[in-house]
């Protein structure tokens, strides 16, 4: 299960530095404001969060660390 909890971490992480549709900045494209600091796990600074999409990141992380 640890394994699947740093796949899905590592996943998100990963979307943000694509800079994909799922975690993005509050304001325009002012990718600058906002910082990932992995070794910590946390991302920093206004941004959006397209909870669904998040979601279907997650399970489809799992799906795939399932297989």
């Amino acid at each position: 299960m640890n394994d699947i909890r740093k796949a899905c971490v590592r996943a998100v992480f990963d979307e943000f530095d694509d800079h994909g549709d799922v975690i993005r900045p509050a304001v325009g494209e002012e990718w600058d404001g906002v910082d990932a600091y992995r070794p910590l796990g946390h991302i920093v600074g206004y941004i959006d969060l397209d909870v669904t999409d998040l979601v279907d990141l997650i399970i489809d992380t799992i799906n795939k660390e399932l297989m």
